[in-house]
């Protein structure tokens, strides 16, 4: 008797293996110029797209590291003389680059694994594809229950013991509009929030600075809720950890998808260039992300280990109850943010 867990992994693995080999005579030599993170999330795309697409197709990959800024800085700097043929970046990235007309279109029909990926991750009509998603929610210590919604950072039980983000990183920018929409505004509204997180003040144990020491205080109990992107969190939690991470939210989490662009104008072979999307959304790739740095899946015939279901969103149900904040927008209202976060919390 075969698992359905290891037929589907057998499967995608024959499948996978019988493209590249169809697909390594005419990119033998050839080479594609590639951007992406560094750090963990680097490691993870170097592991699971990077290397077995080279060794399949003979291929070679040339990797030069980002964060999204930096790359949108840079393809905006070289759109005279494009030298990255695809681009892996946060959602805010596709949109800003194609509003400059920087993208190129993905040919989904070059991509077969794009046939498997949910439809929300077609981002900006087909000029940008998903293939991780990752969430900001609530981390909590596992002793006591888990917050049931956004509203329980009020709450009196977490005085004094919230792990609240720095307004440096985007996952202030997104409880702050939690915090308008709890209070009956929105992203377009915020004026809700400004009462609201004034409330939350008192609730406040410290900001997120140093995620090793802010794991030990969640670890303690000295802090109970944390809000923030669970693979953060990821290695200070070991099996024996008691810090959970919660995916049923009432009013859901937030989620950032990582996709892949064409760069307009770039050098390298458009087939070879697709194959490599492609290559980043398979389920292969995707178990793998999903397993090593907690972030989901795109792509519906992933199968997510045991071990990392708990912190990431990979069903239908829990895709379902994911929050996407319209980047650009987001951005455009950060500064009005930070100006009132200091006031509230610092002045």
């Amino acid at each position: 008797m075969v698992s359905r867990r290891t037929f589907l992994a057998t499967t995608a693995a024959a499948a996978m293996a019988g493209t590249f080999k169809a697909q390594a005579a005419s990119f033998d030599g050839q080479t594609l110029r590639v951007q992406f993170w560094g750090g963990s999330d680097g490691l993870a795309i170097q592991k699971y797209i990077v290397d077995p697409f080279m060794k399949a197709t003979g291929a070679k990959v040339v990797v030069e590291e980002g964060v999204t800024s930096a790359s949108i800085a840079k393809v905006t700097a070289q759109k005279n003389d494009p030298q990255i043929d695809v681009a892996f970046l946060d959602d805010v990235g596709v949109f800003a680059l194609n509003r400059q007309g920087l993208l190129d279109k993905i040919d989904l029909s070059k991509v077969p694994n794009a046939k498997d990926v949910y439809p929300a991750f077609i981002l900006d009509g087909g000029f940008g594809i998903g293939f991780w998603t990752y969430i900001t929610t609530i981390l909590h210590n596992t002793k006591g229950p888990a917050p049931a919604s956004w509203d329980d950072l009020w709450s009196p039980a977490y005085q004094g013991k919230v792990l609240v983000p720095a307004i440096t990183d985007t996952q202030a920018l997104l409880l702050t509009v939690m915090a308008a929409q709890l209070g009956g505004g929105s992203l377009e509204n915020l004026d809700p929030a400004w009462p609201r997180l004034k409330a939350l003040k008192p609730q406040i144990f410290s900001f997120i600075e140093n995620r090793a020491l802010d794991a030990q205080v969640l670890q303690a109990g000295q802090a109970t809720v944390a809000v923030d992107i669970p693979t953060y969190f990821k290695p200070y939690m070991s099996g024996s950890s008691d810090i959970g991470v919660t995916t049923d939210l009432k009013e859901g989490y937030f989620a950032i998808t990582g996709a892949a662009v064409l760069v307009k104008g770039s050098k390298g072979d458009r087939d070879l260039a697709h194959a490599f999307i492609n290559q980043a959304l398979s389920p292969d790739a995707q178990a793998g992300f999903a397993t090593d740095v907690w972030y989901g899946p795109t792509n519906q015939k992933t199968v997510v280990s045991d071990s990392a279901a708990p912190y990431v969103v990979h069903t239908p149900e829990q895709l379902a109850k994911a929050i996407q904040v319209p980047r650009l927008e987001l951005v455009n209202k950060r500064p009005e943010i930070v100006e009132n976060w200091n006031k509230i919390f610092f002045s």
